[in-house]
């Protein structure tokens, strides 16, 4: 087992403490791909701490691991048991897209109204790259902040192809091309996992015919744009995605739209559940919206051999130890 270089520190009044020796018992950071901010809890002894230290809400932590910058947030809640042991939870910037404002804003891309945002909340920014589409038109009304941006995001997505992924870099909101998140590790059958869960299905989210409508007020009809897939009808029955396309599309716009869902979404929908054995091969940069190699052979008749989106990930670090576990899905460029 490879040595942990794993540094915790709290910042109060300006003046930074290191303390992973203070921790009892694991301390555990989750990410997602997309929707909710990062979160990192520990605990950690009243007595052990010194220096008469007095941290607060509101106090930023930081975790360090193998001397690369993992998480930075400050810390919304503390908790405190007739033992005297402290639970701390922190959050990364994403926390503060939870609030809600109204917008209304034309000829922007998703990038813009990540920075639009960021200025108007005080949130620091890192890489915001350039995802290309520029949305004509949007009015959104009593929607949280996260939504604001994930909409931006679905809209580049199914007129471009192109799937970005928002999330804080220790400190800084990035928008990266999820094309850039792959992280340089295989997670294989090869004495580090613990246990897998390897699902295929069309139940959850794939469909063969894509309908996109929209009421044409000049006719009184409903016009419809159509993308079917009739291979896999007859293999699977016939799996119907239906739903409103805004005006603000030409027909030819709308029949691209189509098409690009109906690419994403006909397929069978493979998805795994890996825990495994932190072996010090940079598997403590894995988070939500990474996309990692993955090669199982034990799956059965078929072997899994293919790059991965992480859609959830849970980072625990315990004597000396780091176990992963990711809840990916599969993804073809």
């Amino acid at each position: 087992m490879y040595s942990l270089d794993f540094k915790l520190y709290i910042t109060h009044e300006n003046i930074n403490y290191e303390l992973s020796a203070m921790c009892e018992g694991s301390v555990i950071l989750t990410s997602s791909r997309k929707g909710t901010p990062s979160n990192l809890t520990f605990k950690i002894m009243r007595n052990a701490v010194k220096d008469g230290l007095n941290f607060v809400e509101g106090d930023f932590v930081s975790l360090v691991v193998n001397k690369s910058n993992i998480f930075k947030g400050r810390i919304f809640s503390k908790s405190r048991t007739k033992d005297q042991i402290i639970t701390v939870t922190a959050y990364d910037q994403l926390r503060y897209l939870r609030n809600k404002k109204n917008y209304e804003y034309a000829n922007k891309k998703a990038g813009d109204i990540v920075k639009m945002i960021a200025d108007d909340f005080k949130l620091k920014t890192g890489i915001i790259e350039d995802t290309g589409y520029v949305i004509a038109q949007r009015r959104e009304e009593d929607e949280t902040l996260f939504d604001i941006i994930l909409n931006a995001i679905d809209i580049t997505n199914v007129n471009t192809n192109e799937l970005y992924v928002l999330f804080d870099e220790f400190g800084e909101l990035s928008l990266r091309n999820i094309k850039n998140m792959f992280v340089p590790l295989c997670v294989s059958d090869d004495g580090t996992i613990i246990d897998f869960n390897y699902k295929t299905d069309i139940d959850s989210d794939t469909y063969n015919l894509v309908k996109l409508y929209r009421d044409n007020e000049d006719t009184g009809k409903r016009d419809v744009y159509a993308a079917l897939d009739s291979v896999t009808q007859e293999k699977w029955g016939v799996l119907q995605y239906y739903e409103s396309l805004p005006e603000i599309y030409n027909d030819a716009q709308a029949k691209i739209i189509a098409e690009n869902i109906l690419k994403q979404k006909n397929r069978l929908r493979k998805t795994l559940s890996v825990e495994c054995i932190g072996a010090g091969q940079g598997e403590e940069k894995i988070r939500g919206g990474s996309v990692v190699l993955v090669d199982i052979n034990d799956v059965g008749q078929n072997a899994v051999f293919n790059t991965y989106v992480v859609e959830n990930c849970t980072h625990t670090f315990s004597n000396n130890q780091h176990n992963i576990k990711i809840d990916i899905s599969e993804w073809n460029d």
